[in-house]
């Protein structure tokens, strides 16, 4: 059951003051308008707080459409067809600051963590006999968890942001200057911690899908990985030591699914090996609104879908990605089955929806996403637009194998050649009948982890992500592999994306990204 099935959106973020007024006959109290005096009050009310900040995660202006655009299309992975801005300009660097399609990720980020730090605030406070500490405590850790994932994503994007912990009483508390991203990352830190000591480690049934205790500790190890990296700050061991946390409950509170297609689907969703994903539903009433009714389907679809089958321009894949699935086989001689499940080729038996692959494309070396598309039967060209036959498969924020990879490297960086990283990696590769790999030094042993990154998690939204924490971009981001729009037009700076022309023009405290200007 999806926690988002049903959102009912509150008002919990008083942006204005109210003004003062020497005339009485114009102090007069809204009954109707929700204020902390009226709403703040019962458990109930801080049930729809919560969901009211898991909102935004999933509509189209996030993880419903924009965000896997400004992830999937800007990797060495991808050729997209150019079309619209949407898909040329987030492919090749050209995004610029005044571009709509960028505003709409940057608000979603802002409204959950203006929720969530309302929600921190105002919570504590409610006096409520039915409202448990333990729930009380359960949505504080929520709201920990989601202002920490939202910065991740925003420091990871835009690397230059405010750091806002309040909640904001007027519209100048909001004019803040980007915080150092150090401040950032320790903010993330502290948030995860204390979502880790907040939440539980399941939910019931009526629930899932709700952070966790997980959720919190993978995203806490995530982020001590990517600041090694990209900060070069070398926290691999706390990384591994988060990791580890979650691998010592393998078999019992997370594991590999036995298949590795059972996380693409939307039969087998919130499974063993899902610590956190974002939740469709098949609703089809709004677009992107913050409302009750509003559009949460997997609108991606038309955006990963290929050439001929998709009212937006297709997704074309780089011929390395069939290259590197087909360079080994399984121990009993067959491809690696995770080619099938990831992506569409020229290969017996291989359908486009309900098209052989043969009769969907003249060019025969067409490579194209298979990885989350929705090919329930039935399903035809006719109903590939953002309405109609909707997809409800909820995106995987991160799995269990994703887990099991970066303890791998982050016990492979921290000590070098180690056994426990080897043995990680090989029992990601086993559930694929993958033979195992021997490496003889650490070297050796990264290359092999980053090329599993690419065959267990391509087109799952962190390639771009890996290569700017590798330092790689300029070097594995060519202008060959953007060969459909012209070159890349890389250029030192562009690894993040611009600040939104909007906030620059009515907030004197920002400068704008490197590259920009």
């Amino acid at each position: 059951m999806k926690i988002l099935k049903k959102i009912f959106i509150v008002f919990i973020m008083l942006l204005f003051t109210t003004i003062a007024c020497d005339k009485d006959f114009l102090e007069v109290t809204d009954e109707n308008r929700l204020n902390p005096d009226v709403f703040w009050q019962t458990g109930d009310h801080a049930r729809q707080a919560i969901i009211g900040a898991y909102s935004p995660l999933a509509n189209q202006f996030a993880w419903g459409r924009m965000m896997i655009v400004h992830t999937m299309y800007r990797s060495d992975a991808t050729n997209p067809i150019p079309a619209q801005g949407i898909v040329t300009d987030a492919a090749n660097f050209s995004i610029e600051p005044t571009f709509g399609r960028l505003q709409e990720i940057w608000g979603e980020f802002w409204k959950t963590i203006l929720r969530a730090n309302t929600i921190l605030v105002q919570i504590p406070n409610i006096e409520d006999p039915s409202f448990s500490d333990q729930e009380r405590n359960n949505i504080l850790g929520e709201a920990h968890f989601l202002r920490a994932f939202q910065y991740f994503y925003l420091i990871t994007l835009f690397r230059n942001v405010p750091l806002v912990t309040e909640p904001a009483l007027s519209l100048d508390e909001v004019k803040n200057a980007p915080a150092d991203p150090e401040q950032v990352w320790q903010q993330i830190i502290s948030d995860l911690k204390m979502a880790q000591s907040l939440l539980p480690e399941a939910w019931d049934n009526a629930n899932i899908g709700r952070a966790t205790w997980g959720a919190a500790t993978g995203l806490l190890g995530k982020t001590y990985l990517y600041r090694s990296g990209i900060d070069n700050s070398n926290e691999y061991s706390q990384a591994a030591a988060e990791f580890k946390k979650i691998v010592d409950t393998e078999g019992t509170l997370y594991d590999l699914m036995p298949d590795h297609a059972d996380n693409f689907g939307n039969d087998k969703e919130n499974n063993m090996e899902s610590l956190f994903e974002i939740q469709h539903d098949d609703n089809t009433i709004g677009w992107a609104a913050d409302t009750d009714g509003d559009l949460r389907t997997a609108a991606w679809e038309p955006d990963l879908a290929p050439p001929g089958f998709t009212s937006q321009s297709g997704m074309l894949i780089n011929t390395w990605v069939r290259e590197a699935f087909l360079a080994e086989q399984t121990t009993g001689g067959e491809i690696d089955p995770r080619t099938f499940n990831t992506i569409l080729w020229n290969e017996p038996g291989i359908m486009v929806y309900e098209v052989p692959f043969q009769e969907a494309f003249s060019d025969l070396n067409t490579v194209g996403v298979r990885k989350y598309l929705d090919f329930r039967p039935g399903k035809e060209q006719a109903d590939f637009g953002f309405a109609g036959f909707p997809s409800v498969i909820n995106w995987r924020i991160m799995r269990y194998a994703d887990v099991l990879l970066m303890y791998a490297e982050a016990e492979n960086e921290a000590n070098p050649g180690s056994p426990l990283a080897l043995d990680a990696l090989n029992k990601v590769r086993a559930r694929s009948d993958m033979p195992q790999r021997a490496a003889s030094n650490q070297a050796t042993l990264r290359q092999q982890i980053r090329d599993e990154r690419v065959l267990e998690l391509l087109f799952e939204g962190d390639r771009f992500h890996d290569l700017l924490r590798w330092g790689m971009i300029p070097d594995a981001i060519t202008d060959e592999l953007k060969s459909n729009m012209g070159g890349s037009q890389y250029k030192p700076g562009r690894e993040y994306l611009p600040i939104p022309q909007i906030e620059i023009d009515t907030n004197p405290e920002y400068d704008q990204n490197p590259g920009y200007n």
